[in-house]
């Protein structure tokens, strides 16, 4: 239970509270087919929005679900001013109902600033808290990458310029656990391993990248061994050389690091020439 967190008030000096009103919200339960969008300050369907839908419909549960926020602008009138896309996976599914919020917002200027309140005023949520979650919830792939990382010697952690950073401490969990996904764990143990050897510190995603290239596709039989004495040899010099060059030339950042250990490899490994 210790990990548990209360809701408490803040104390928030210089800010005036905002009128709360006298009208409050009310939750019912609505069939998705009865609301409307109303297009003057609603983005039609993307591309990204099918697919969203798509995913919705696929994977759709109660417990995922936050109710769309809609006004009434008539007596049978609700106009949805957040959620379209859950009432339009949950009209798909042929939900008879959903729960809706419903908020008072009688003019269009009012209902469209509500838009933009709702995808606006939110904090989006990072790449580590996703995994954070999926590893508490039990995920098997998220247990790999944890599995991997450990056996590594890898430390998935938020970075901050004043933070105090280990060797083996790297804040690329997107392209760690892209690497767990498409190599492998023996292979993705490989790739980390042999940063943490090199005593990188932190592991950043340039790096991880331009390991995986070179031991699962230009060199798949290179001496790890040499390779990680490439790497301390070249050091923080060395990548700092290669970002600069990348950036010079318009390259990724990955590739111009990988050619540089290569030619390091090249020219003896762990040798000064």
């Amino acid at each position: 239970m210790a990990s548990l967190r209360p809701i408490k008030p803040l104390n928030l000096p210089g800010i005036a509270p905002a009128d709360l009103g006298d009208e409050k919200p009310s939750l019912e339960w609505i069939a998705p087919t009865a609301l409307l969008v109303d297009a003057t300050y609603q983005r039609d369907l993307s591309e990204r929005s099918m697919r969203l839908i798509k995913r919705m419909v696929g994977e759709f549960a109660w417990n995922r679900m936050k109710p769309p926020i809609v006004v009434k602008t008539g007596p049978a009138s609700l106009h949805i001013i957040d959620g379209q896309h859950t009432a339009i996976a949950a009209a798909t599914l042929r939900i008879p109902e959903i729960p809706v919020f419903i908020v008072n917002a009688a003019e269009v200027d009012e209902r469209a600033r509500a838009f933009v309140g709702h995808n606006t005023d939110r904090v989006t949520v990072s790449s580590f808290d996703i995994y954070r979650a999926l590893l508490a919830s039990g995920d098997p792939d998220a247990q790999d990458v944890d599995n991997v990382c450990r056996r590594a010697g890898v430390r998935i952690r938020i970075i901050s310029p004043s933070s105090a950073i280990a060797e083996g401490d790297t804040a690329a969990i997107g392209v760690v656990r892209s690497l767990v996904k498409r190599r492998g764990v023996m292979r993705a143990r490989k790739v980390l391993q042999c940063l943490v050897k090199a005593r990188r510190k932190p592991i950043a995603a340039s790096e991880i990248i331009a390991v995986d290239r070179i031991i699962c596709e230009q060199h798949p039989d290179v001496d790890l061994d040499a390779l990680t004495a490439a790497i301390v040899i070249e050091g923080s010099a060395g990548i700092a050389k290669a970002v600069a060059n990348a950036k010079l030339n318009r390259q990724p950042q990955w590739q111009c690091i990988m050619d540089q250990w290569l030619a390091r490899l090249v020219r003896g490994g762990g040798h000064e020439t």
